[in-house]
């Protein structure tokens, strides 16, 4: 696991679930983990520095990147079983984090995460003026 913890994923299911779920297997955790990883890299890669954010651990990871993480994740673990036996909150969960994602990706909701900062976006101030008349004067002495 790269951002998550096994500790994680208690905030939300009980282990012995997770274990029936997972079968013990941590590597279904691992493929859960990665697909949470790819929707939220691929809805922020061109705003959010998402390598920076996954990079943190512990206390110092975005709270709201921790809950979308484990909310996708575990909808993916629950995958497993059939659809009836899978908690309405689970699914909930996950529609809710997929519609906060949308918001957040089409501009509409804000989030705290690090700003991608890109070389090419960074502008030099220039006195440089659009267009080819001269400058007005208005002043009539």
């Amino acid at each position: 696991m790269i951002f998550l913890t096994v500790a994680d994923f208690l905030l939300k299911v009980p282990e012995y679930i997770r274990n029936q779920i997972t079968d013990a297997d941590d590597s279904i955790l691992d493929d859960a983990e990665l697909h949470a990883t790819a929707i939220i890299q691929d809805a922020f890669f061109d705003k959010y520095d998402m390598n920076a954010e996954f990079m943190l651990t512990g206390t110092d990871r975005h709270k709201n990147l921790l809950r979308w993480m484990l909310n996708l994740a575990l909808y993916f673990i629950y995958e497993r079983i059939p659809s009836d036996q899978v908690p309405e909150r689970i699914v909930k969960n996950y529609d809710d984090t997929m519609q906060e994602i949308k918001l957040i990706e089409q501009g509409k909701r804000n989030t705290s995460l690090t700003k991608l900062i890109r070389e090419d976006t960074l502008r030099a101030e220039t006195n440089f003026r659009w267009g080819s008349s001269e400058k007005r004067n208005n002043n009539p002495y």
